[in-house]
């Protein structure tokens, strides 16, 4: 696919922008002119969730983006504010809601329904001037939108882990809850020992005890009275089915009469007994509700006292509910760890279905050496396959970082093409870093002109780049400079 034109109004002032379906600079000869600004209304036009830049409001502006995709459609997005994007065709348009159906556009837009890929797709083809050029393989792209390789390569070969990141979710959850009770327990625990004993008094301790006694009496009672009206609702409808029968019997003596659930010996006495005993346990329950009542509105009659005094204030009050809680430090980081166990197990799981005997993953790092090497930043000796996955950056810095972060995007951009068979825009917002010779910056784009000469290039920058028939944007002082004509 690739981006067509844009139109840019804010206000009283428009703008429409043209691009070369080949390699395009977006260029200014200073910095903070809008260059930036121009590549987030690109994807903001696209349906992404982007951060304004410090100029404009994206929200504020209305931006209509035309795309040629891969299967020859010719599409339009009409992105007014932040919520909506309507998607026209030449026979139809679709309004989608963001961001809870940015996965439905997005499918339409890349052709395909998979959204480990969809998720990860702006990782790969776009490099943000901020995060863009230390993102290697996890973490944030722009905004609030990651990319995750592992997600990415799941989607690329097919594999489903939805139960095991779903159980995973779910651990990391309980454990962020027992975090939290951790923090209260060890505010708790110096609370005590500022006071030099439990600020809470020994009624408020008795007066807790005996309503969790009372709470648990009244769970038993309440499954106790639906035991017995369930074992009730049975003989009766026995009796029911019984008199519909309209069974006889035979006594010994040769007379033949009717069963009756009147004659059925025994019945009625099973049936008064579960009765009693109802009546026993309602009246029980009632009492003990009674006393649950009473001790919370005591409780919170304390504490609405505690509030009138002027004296009293926020913190103190919550000090005081603090101290009443019975929380145990110990026991609270043991579940931790319990989970801790459980969660690198999960996670030990999710690797190995993400990775055993995976082609994707062997394709990706053959890609990412065989660039690697173009760019001098190692070979197949140095850069093992495993490499994919590293997390180390802190042996990466300056011009070695900015050129693994650029090998690592074209395997990935490479290996979605084979895929799904799309060519992805590579948009790149200032490629040319601090510690960035020109001698690197010139291998960097000889790559581009070699093996991506059939994918829109978009480069946002002060400087210019040796491009054949390069389509040049030029940005003066303001990005949407027009009067709007009417």
């Amino acid at each position: 696919m690739f981006i067509e034109s844009i139109y840019l109004k804010e206000g009283l002032f428009d703008r429409t922008i043209i691009f070369s379906s080949k390699a395009n600079l977006v260029h200014s000869e200073n910095n903070s002119c809008g260059k930036t600004t121009l590549l987030r209304f690109i994807l903001y036009g696209l349906g992404y969730n982007i951060p304004n830049t410090r100029k404009i409001k994206f929200n504020s502006c209305d931006v209509e983006l035309f795309v040629s995709l891969d299967n020859g459609d010719r599409i339009k997005l009409v992105r007014c504010n932040d919520t909506t994007l309507v998607f026209h065709t030449d026979e139809s348009q679709q309004t989608f809601v963001l961001p809870e159906q940015e996965n439905e556009l997005h499918s339409r837009l890349f052709g395909t329904q998979n959204v480990d890929i969809l998720s990860n797709l702006l990782g790969a083809f776009y490099l943000d001037q901020e995060k863009g050029w230390t993102l290697l393989n996890r973490g944030k792209v722009i905004g609030s939108i990651r990319f995750n390789i592992n997600s990415l390569i799941r989607g690329l070969s097919g594999r489903d882990c939805s139960e095991l990141l779903n159980k995973q979710a779910k651990l990391q959850r309980e454990k962020e809850k027992y975090k939290q009770m951790s923090s209260v327990a060890q505010y708790r625990e110096t609370l005590e020992e500022e006071t030099g004993t439990l600020a809470a008094d020994s009624y408020e301790e008795e007066s807790n005890a005996a309503l969790s006694s009372l709470l648990i009496r009244q769970r038993q009672l309440k499954t106790e009275l639906r035991r017995i009206d369930k074992t009730l609702s049975s003989n009766n409808q026995f009796k029911k089915y019984v008199s519909d029968m309209k069974l006889l019997v035979q006594s010994p003596g040769g007379e033949v009469f009717t069963v009756t659930p009147k004659n059925i010996v025994g019945m009625n006495d099973s049936i008064d007994i579960l009765v009693t005993k109802r009546k026993m346990v309602s009246a029980e329950y009632a009492t003990v509700s009674s006393q649950i009542e009473r001790l919370e509105k005591e409780t919170s009659s304390e504490y609405e006292q505690l509030a009138f005094y002027t004296t009293a204030t926020q913190a103190e009050i919550f000090d005081k509910k603090i101290l009443r809680m019975p929380l145990n430090v110990k026991a609270i980081k043991s579940e931790i760890d319990r989970l801790d166990k459980k969660l690198k197990s999960v996670q030990e799981d999710i690797d190995r279905l993400t990775r055993e005997n995976n082609s994707v993953i062997k394709e990706i790092s053959d890609s990412i050496i065989e660039y690697g090497t173009q760019l001098g930043i190692g070979d197949k000796d140095s850069i093992p396959r495993k490499y994919l996955f590293t997390s180390n950056l802190r042996e990466l810095s300056g011009a070695i970082l900015h050129k693994t972060a650029f090998a690592f995007r074209l395997a990935y951009i490479t290996a979605i093409e084979k895929a799904l068979n799309i060519k992805l825009p590579i948009i790149l917002d200032s490629p040319s870093g601090k510690e960035v010779d020109k001698d690197n910056i010139t291998l960097m784009m000889n790559i581009l002109k070699r093996d991506f000469s059939d994918h829109q290039i978009i480069i946002a920058s002060i400087f210019t780049y040796d491009f054949d028939d390069l389509n040049v944007i030029e940005i003066s002082e303001r990005l949407i400079n027009e009067t709007v004509q009417f």
